[in-house]
């Protein structure tokens, strides 16, 4: 038995779902990722993650950080499982800003990061 686009190659009957692989999988499940499972990079996730994006922040705005601070932020942006490099850009286009004058704070990062910052 042949299949019926022969011509096509390999790429082109696999866009078209046209491959021995996707007929054998004809009637399975599709089971949903979640949508982080293709995004492997670190996450601002634990307090040394945090420790670290003060740091980072510091060197703009020359605050203090220590055990404390690094708790907070920990618990502020833990939650949301912002990617390190994510976060770092929302601190570049802060200082950037109008409000490059004030320091930042961990709900600045994720409105940044929600309104869609690039990196």
């Amino acid at each position: 038995m042949h299949s019926a686009p022969e011509h096509m190659t390999h790429a082109e009957r696999a866009a078209m779902g046209c491959t021995a692989g996707d007929q054998g999988r004809t009637g399975q499940a599709v089971a949903r990722a979640s949508s982080d499972a293709a995004d492997r990079r670190p996450r601002v996730v634990g307090r040394r993650a945090a420790f670290n994006l003060l740091a980072y922040v510091a060197a703009y705005d020359s605050r203090e950080r220590g055990e404390g601070e690094a708790v907070a932020w920990s618990d502020a942006l833990g939650p949301y499982r912002i990617p390190v490099e994510d976060a770092q850009a929302a601190v570049r286009a802060y200082f950037l800003g109008p409000n490059r004058h004030r320091w930042i704070t961990p709900g600045d990062i994720v409105e940044l990061v929600e309104e869609g910052v690039q990196s």
